[in-house]
């Protein structure tokens, strides 16, 4: 008896659910309207580099002229001396140039970067 009882309640809620879900009305669904909107990327909070504030620097030139000279009028505890080929010279004022030139361009990509991404 608990079975047809408890077989008539699950058929009467199946039915029911059933007809529950005939009686409701379908309403449309409304259409979704996709748009593209250009944003403005923000500019890039990038900070200034700081001036750049060389030291002076007090060069002697040595050579087998004035060599004498030179020892007599500095000081023996502050004299160290540095020397380079003129070949040596060469390279060096050349790697100081090739230097300039990449900061430059350096500089160069940074301002086509913040034009990109400033506000005009």
């Amino acid at each position: 008896m608990q079975k047809v009882l408890k077989n008539l309640i699950l058929s009467v809620l199946f039915f029911g659910t059933l007809s529950a879900c005939g009686e409701t009305t379908i309403e449309k669904v409304p259409v979704i309207e996709t748009r593209t909107v250009q944003v403005q990327r923000p500019a890039p909070i990038v900070p200034s580099v700081d001036q750049l504030r060389l030291r002076n620097v007090e060069w002697l030139v040595v050579t087998p002229e004035n060599v004498d000279e030179i020892f007599q009028n500095v000081n023996s505890d502050e004299m160290v001396l540095f020397a380079l080929t003129s070949n040596g010279y060469e390279a060096l004022a050349l790697n100081l140039s090739d230097l300039r030139a990449n900061i430059q361009q350096q500089q160069q990509i940074i301002a086509l970067y913040r034009e990109s991404y400033e506000k005009p």
